[in-house]
């Protein structure tokens, strides 16, 4: 008995639209690169537009595809706008606050420099005194000022009043015995003071401000019969 199936090799017929695939160079080239073996490239066969990768841009699932509720799609991207829109304005408000914020700072640090700087200049100098006396004293009552400045001068000119008072002392005990050379009474020599202490003390801010504050000459109210020269 003969075996017909070793010795003819059927295949199935191709198809009409396999016949014309055949005639097309672009789905042979397609074939025989997806067919082709080896270490080349394997080639992917794109589903086409009907049927994208998951992972593309352009891919969509069937519930959303078939989603035709517009109202609330339209709702979904007016809230999407406006939360960006708030993202956005609260990028700004915090943009300005940490502006602001830097130049207080770098006023109140400017503000603390000038302070120094005019506190340095009224220690050392007479700049930031303006319109007020140079002198510790009021010249038009020769009183002292309460404030250290006028404590200091007061004690400088009773330290003057000391010296010179001793350097009296001294050459009244050198020139002169201790009795009247016509009289012969014991004579009373030059008595000195006991030597100023400094003792300060710092005045109130109000007592400081009145002896600071800028000399006033007040009007004379002259008589009526007074005659002018």
């Amino acid at each position: 008995q003969i075996n017909f199936k070793m010795m003819f090799n059927n295949i199935e017929p191709r198809s009409r639209e396999e016949r014309a695939a055949m005639n097309n160079k672009e789905a042979i080239e397609k074939l025989r690169l997806n067919e082709r073996k080896g270490g080349y490239h394997q080639y992917a066969e794109n589903g086409g537009l009907n049927q994208p990768d998951p992972q593309s841009t352009y891919f969509i699932s069937e519930a959303e595809r078939f989603d035709r509720d517009f109202a609330v799609h339209d709702k979904k991207a007016r809230e999407g706008k406006f939360e960006k829109k708030l993202d956005i304005l609260e990028k700004k408000k915090m943009q300005h606050f940490e502006r602001d914020n830097l130049r207080w700072q770098r006023m109140d640090e400017e503000e603390k420099k000038d302070n120094e700087k005019m506190g340095k200049l009224r220690s050392m100098h007479k700049a930031g005194k303006k319109n007020m006396s140079s002198a510790a004293y009021n010249p038009l009552t020769l009183e002292y000022d309460s404030t250290l400045e006028g404590q200091k001068l007061q004690h400088h000119d009773e330290m003057a009043k000391y010296r010179a008072l001793q350097r009296s002392k001294n050459i009244d005990q050198k020139a002169n015995s201790g009795y009247n050379i016509l009289t012969g009474e014991t004579r009373q020599g030059v008595q000195a003071i006991g030597k100023p202490q400094f003792n300060p003390s710092l005045p109130s801010q109000g007592q400081a401000f009145q002896q600071n504050r800028p000399f006033q000459i007040e009007m004379l109210i002259l008589p009526q019969n007074f005659i002018q020269l």
